[in-house]
């Protein structure tokens, strides 16, 4: 009884070594990033993204360009209200590991976002929202 004991134990210790844990957004990944990604379905704080061949007029999405530079197309005011007109804003990105870093204009001055990369394909992107801050012009 004792050695089955050990046996179990040294298999799964062997196992769990033998696992590796990567949270980073993977190399092989990295470059699917760059698209367009459109149709935000929202699921409590997580975001799915839709890839597309380009943005909608007439909904939000976002360009992820090669060179960290990225359109958001937005709200082009501050209200809300249907009928909503909709706006390209030009900003930058940048990856570490499975966070994204979003810096982008607005209607109303520049928005900073850090996102964290939960699952990403050549069809969907998935994220947490980290952070949003909102610069105002005065």
């Amino acid at each position: 009884m004792k050695s089955s004991f050990i046996y179990i134990l040294l298999f799964s210790l062997y196992c769990l070594s033998s696992c590796e844990y990567n949270n980073d957004l993977k190399s092989e990944n990295a470059e699917l990033i760059i698209g367009n990604w459109i149709s935000p379905f929202y699921i409590d704080t997580i975001v799915q993204y839709t890839r597309a061949e380009k943005l909608k007029d007439d909904d939000f999405g976002i360009s992820f360009n090669p060179e960290n530079t990225l359109v958001e197309r937005q709200n082009a005011g501050w209200c809300g209200t249907p009928p909503i007109s909709f706006a390209n804003y030009n900003g930058t990105w940048s990856k570490t590991g499975d966070i994204i870093d979003i810096t982008v204009d607005f209607w109303g001055g520049k928005a900073n976002r850090k996102w964290k990369v939960i699952a990403i394909n050549s069809k969907t992107l998935t994220i947490y929202p980290v952070k949003s801050e909102y610069i105002y012009k005065e």
